[in-house]
């Protein structure tokens, strides 16, 4: 049962798709009071307030909430999104209340703080630098070597774009600058330019415990698709990952949160795995996306939303193993460019061995861009599968999309100025 203070939670997301898991969890073990400026019908059976307010906008999202708190008790302030993530912090501090330091949320924030703290600490990266236009983001390509990867400051990761040459790497930048408006983050049209490391993509699922004792509660492991975008196609969770035991990799999951400080809370640290060892591409200061908690609670049994949850309102989290399998989800992204005439997930998909969940993602009538271009609106669908091991969810993840039927009109005009 949920304990008697409410969490106050900033922004509930817009997709019950990738959101839903996520509150359903964290509503289970606390009432939660949505501050967000409306609240989504999905979200409403799992909050029990909701307050208006831009999550956005810290002035005003600090008043609704020390209003609110001057008439109730709270237990915390909580957000998984991460445009949000320093408003939270500052009221948490502006209540007493738990959380990690509001400059260790800053510094993840942006990623050339980041980037700065980590090489004084000497985690080790891929090379980088900073760039304030389309012309230094090409000189520094020069220097570092192609192919290079370039990326906005603040948002997800999931917006980074390959170039190959000096003459990708201008479309690169504006792709890069437009994701970010999109997604109203301010970038003052600065880019972080860096090396494109061979090797797999990994996240250490980390979490900071009161007093400092950093757990790595679970590896995932995730399957990109091709250049220039590079999106996730799947995501995978073992339980048995022998990386979890790599003390290598441990010794950089424990720089990198002490070097940013980070004394308390849920880290999702990306890696890429060289030849040479781990190297940390990126730092998200809340729970993971892309339905990463829902793989680690089906195949360890680790409840890492109720742990933020727990964490943010004073509480000490169960991160006790209680299952020994493998999880992955995969996304199904479009072949072709244009309007969606027709999208069906055949019935008999759900009921599959192993399979956990099938959604759609899309509707008939939407607009999507096609592979290599997608973005994460673009999906069509995802599935979740359960398996013994790794392999097994592969393997299960493999026949699903026969069960998927799509047809796409395809625009009038070329899609290359999206």
């Amino acid at each position: 049962m949920p304990t008697s203070k409410p969490l106050i939670l900033l922004g509930a997301g817009v997709s019950a798709a990738y959101c839903e898991f996520t509150l359903g969890q964290i509503a289970a073990a606390h009432p939660v009071v949505l501050v967000d400026t409306h609240a989504p019908q999905w979200a409403r059976p799992y909050v029990v307030r909701h307050l208006t307010a831009d999550p956005a906008d810290n002035v005003a999202t600090a008043s609704v909430v020390r209003n609110y708190a001057a008439k109730h008790e709270l237990g915390g302030v909580l957000t998984y999104i991460e445009r949000y993530l320093v408003t939270a912090t500052r009221i948490t501090q502006l209540l007493q209340l738990p959380g990690a330091p509001v400059e260790a949320l800053a510094a993840c924030s942006d990623r050339a703080t980041l980037r700065r703290l980590l090489t004084q600490h000497t985690v080790p990266l891929p090379r980088w630098a900073e760039a304030c236009d389309a012309q230094s983001a090409a000189a520094h390509a020069d220097v570092l070597g192609y192919p290079v990867i370039l990326k906005p400051l603040t948002g997800t990761a999931s917006s980074a774009i390959q170039a190959r040459s000096r003459e990708e790497v201008s479309a690169a930048y504006d792709r890069v600058i437009r994701h970010a408006e999109r997604g109203r983050l301010s970038t003052s049209g600065r880019v972080l330019v860096e090396d494109d490391l061979d090797g797999p993509d990994i996240c250490a699922e980390t979490v900071v415990l009161d007093g400092g004792d950093i757990r790595i509660a679970a590896i995932t492991r995730t399957t990109v698709g091709p250049p220039p975008a590079r999106q996730a196609l799947r995501h995978c969770v073992y339980a048995h990952d022998g990386l979890l035991h790599n003390p290598v990799l441990r010794h950089v999951v424990t720089r990198t949160v002490r070097a940013i400080g980070f004394t308390l809370g849920v880290l999702h640290i990306g890696m890429k795995l060289t030849t040479r060892g781990p190297r940390v591409t990126d730092v998200s200061a809340h729970l993971a996306d892309d339905l990463i908690p829902l793989l680690v609670k089906r195949a360890t049994g680790i409840d890492l939303p109720r742990a933020a949850a727990d964490l943010a309102t004073g509480c000490p989290p169960d991160l006790s193993p209680s299952r020994q399998r493998a999880a992955a989800v995969n996304f199904a992204y479009p072949a072709s460019t244009g309007r969606i005439e027709h999208l069906e997930v055949a019935s008999e998909a759900a009921r599959q061995p192993l399979v956990d969940r099938v959604v759609p993602t899309q509707k008939t009538g939407q607009e999507v861009v096609a592979t290599p271009y997608a973005e994460v609106d673009d999906r069509l669908a995802h599935w979740v599968v359960l398996g013994a091991d790794a392999a097994g969810c592969h393997a299960t993840l493999d026949r699903m999309p026969r069960h998927l039927t799509v047809a796409i009109t395809a625009p009038l005009v070329s899609s290359q100025s999206v």
